[in-house]
């Protein structure tokens, strides 16, 4: 036997191995009612109302704490969605494809330095919107969260701009006025490492707080075995520290008033990548240079909510946040940049009835300021300013007009105002920049549902999705600065949604169809070994496919969950780049599956685990035969076992088989002329110890 085959049989048991040897330990004696077998509902708030996943026409996934428990060694929000239909992560470093959409947007590399950024979609961390540096760079902890929600498909009607490809929505624990604290600690390979803490309770009658505090790092999975490779003062490794504070108060002279003050800062350290060189799965590059990231960002949130006990609650969220980034190179003149910004919005919304009520929606006001200020050294020292105006006024009415069907219309008017300006070197640009334009848009959204009883409902939805517009440097040709128009996709969904078998079986399902028009695609260029992203419109692309979900609990110790995507994109009129008329989106998998277990041995003991498999797609959007990924499949196991009442060790082997295939490919970094190819991480295993007090 080879030891690739005897590395993946040992993987393979020792789990199971430790599994035996824990199910034969005393059990703690625990009460359960074994007549009592159903799923606990989930509720959904991404759409600014509160609803029960079963009534929601989105296509949506949502991730709840106990989720997160079970997912060991996937500490951030990219590793902890992995998995969810139709949505890749295609690098360690990166932002998610959603539907075939690259949510960083049509600008990476160095077009997001020269021309700006424009996300696809929105992360939104307890009403604060990640900005595109924390959505690609940044670690989003899912230590002491509520829950993860995953849109797919267009959220521009609620969520405003850069979010036609959809939304993910992360909400946070609040404090509470009973006293509650949790800690985890965990060791692994890749000097894997990580220290979380957590306690909420009361300060006086009427104010509760809460802290938490999360640590985690590793070592890259890359080595650089280039004779020429220059090291960055930041380094490849990974490390991320991201604390919160909360403070709650509810008068008791006002009972109908809430208010909370919360303060955040993420201070992260990362490569741009984790790429490697043929042979890739070696994991090792020839690169000559690898930039490093260290960026800090601290948000505070004001946050205040009134009821007036007849259905109607009044919000206000105000928010401010200020980053600052450093990128290095190691060769200064190769790239070496800062970032300052500081962003300002205010969100108003008025919630009013219930979902059973005969009417029931919202209305809200959304305003937003961004100043952003960047320094950046390549071939010369460039400057940027943006200063940018995000307005949005929107609404949503339900009509339950009949016993069982509901009607539900909604409809935002956004308007984006986009200043950047640059003085930039010479060499790239035959002049400076100076771009100023406003964008206005009217995003309706309808839908119907019918409840053919109540545990299926049946539905249709449509919606229009948008993303601005901008401008885009032409490194190659004509060295000019050249803008490109506002996206838009006109989205058709069906949905199904079942809790069958007494609630122990949920089924999820949306059938969609998006029509584009003047798709922001990105055109590959290369000067001097550097890769350069060209934006340009696309006529019209489409995209439709289907995405399934399925919870089930056939046993009181016995959970089992699926997902499927099926996706068909298609780029159908290029008008200025006839050549890509035909291909498909970039990182644009056919076909997903994901099948997840999770077994209570017995009242101590837990196992679980999670296969994934992704059918393969292209790289670019030139649909390059030497960037082709091939279809790879990826196994996680887990197991726990509680100690004594709120103690529980933990370990998990994610990769099993150790799987190295790439995820995506494209021209080197650096000097040195090959491709690299992105891969997957390499097999991790760690242990752990957590507990509550």
């Amino acid at each position: 036997m080879n030891d690739t085959r005897r590395g993946r049989l040992i993987c393979g048991t020792s789990l199971l191995s430790i599994a035996v040897a824990l199910s034969a330990l005393p059990a703690h004696a625990q009460d359960s009612d074994d007549n009592v077998v159903e799923l606990a509902p989930i509720y959904v708030t991404g759409e600014k109302v509160v609803r029960d996943l079963k009534d929601t026409a989105s296509s949506v996934e949502v991730i709840t704490s106990e989720d997160l428990k079970e997912k060991a060694g996937k500490n951030d929000v990219s590793t902890a969605i992995a998995g969810t239909p139709n949505v890749i992560y295609t690098e360690s470093v990166g932002a998610p494809i959603i539907r075939g959409q690259n949510t960083e947007g049509p600008h990476t590399g160095a077009n997001a330095f020269f021309a700006g950024t424009m996300p696809r979609a929105t992360i939104n961390l307890d009403g604060h919107y990640l900005d595109y540096n924390e959505f690609y760079f940044g670690a989003t902890s899912v230590w002491d969260v509520q829950s993860i929600e995953v849109f797919r498909g267009p959220q521009t009607t609620s969520q405003g701009a850069n979010a036609i490809a959809g939304a993910i929505i992360v909400k946070t624990n609040d404090p509470t006025f009973t006293p509650e604290g949790a800690y985890q600690f965990e060791l692994g390979n890749y000097n894997q490492k990580r220290a979380s803490f957590m306690w909420s309770g009361p300060i006086s009658d009427s104010v509760a707080v809460r802290f938490a505090l999360d640590y985690a790092g590793r070592d890259t999975f890359i080595d650089y075995v280039g004779s020429t490779f220059v090291q960055n003062e930041i380094g490849q490794d990974f490390e991320t520290i991201n604390g919160r504070v909360k403070l709650l108060w509810q008068p008791a002279e006002l009972s109908n008033l809430e208010v909370m003050l919360t303060y955040s800062r993420t201070d992260t350290t990362r490569p741009s990548s984790e790429g490697a060189s043929e042979p890739y799965e070696d994991l090792e590059s020839i690169t000559t240079w690898m930039p490093g990231w260290h960026q800090v960002t601290d948000t505070v949130l004001l946050d205040a909510n009134y009821d007036f006990d007849n259905g109607i609650v009044l919000h206000n969220q105000l928010q401010f946040s200020t980053q600052e980034i450093e990128r290095r190179v190691g060769t200064p003149t190769m790239g070496d940049a800062n970032i300052d910004r500081d962003s300002y919005s205010n969100e108003t919304r008025l919630t009013f009835g219930l979902p059973q009520d005969t009417f029931s929606g919202v209305a809200g006001l959304y305003y937003a300021y961004i100043t952003q200020d960047d320094w950046l050294n390549q071939g010369g020292i460039s400057t940027f300013t943006d200063r940018k105006h995000n307005f949005g006024l929107y609404g949503e009415l339900s009509w339950r007009f009949a016993e069982r069907w509901t009607l539900t219309g909604g409809l935002r008017y956004q308007r984006d105002d986009i200043r950047r300006t640059g003085d930039v070197v010479a060499s790239f640009a035959n002049s400076d920049l100076d771009y100023d334009q406003s964008f206005d848009e009217v995003l309706p959204k309808i839908s119907l549902a019918y409840e053919v009883s109540p545990d299926i409902t049946l539905g249709g939805m449509v919606s229009k999705g948008y993303n601005p517009g901008g401008v885009s440097l032409d490194f190659v040709s004509s060295k000019e600065w050249e803008e490109f128009e506002a996206e838009t996709v006109w989205n058709y969904e069906l949905f199904t949604r079942a809790s069958l078998l007494n609630d122990r079986l949920f089924l999820s399902g949306n059938l969609f169809y998006m029509d584009y028009k003047n798709a922001q695609h990105s055109i590959t260029q290369s000067i001097g070994g550097v890769t350069y992203i060209h934006t340009i419109n696309a006529d019209r692309a489409e995209a439709y496919g289907l995405e399934l979900s399925m919870d089930y609990r056939p046993t009181e110790t016995l959970t089992l969950s699926a997902g499927a995507g099926l996706l068909h994109s298609e780029i159908t009129e290029f008008s200025s780049a006839t050549a890509y008329e035909g291909n498909e989106f970039a990182r644009a998998p056919g076909r997903m599956l994901s099948l997840a277990a999770s077994w209570d041995v017995n009242p101590r003991l837990n196992l679980g685990g999670q296969l994934r498999f992704v059918d393969g797609y292209y790289s670019d959007t030139a649909n390059s035969a030497v960037y082709a990924i091939e279809d790879y499949t990826l196994v996680d196991l887990q197991a726990s076992y509680q100690l004594r009442s709120g103690l529980e060790i933990y370990g998990f082997i994610n990769n099993v088989f150790d799987e190295r295939t790439p995820v995506m490919k494209q021209a080197a970094r650096g000097d040195v002329v090959f491709t690299q190819a992105s891969m997957t991480s390499p097999r991790m295993f760690g242990l752990g110890v957590r507990g509550t007090f």
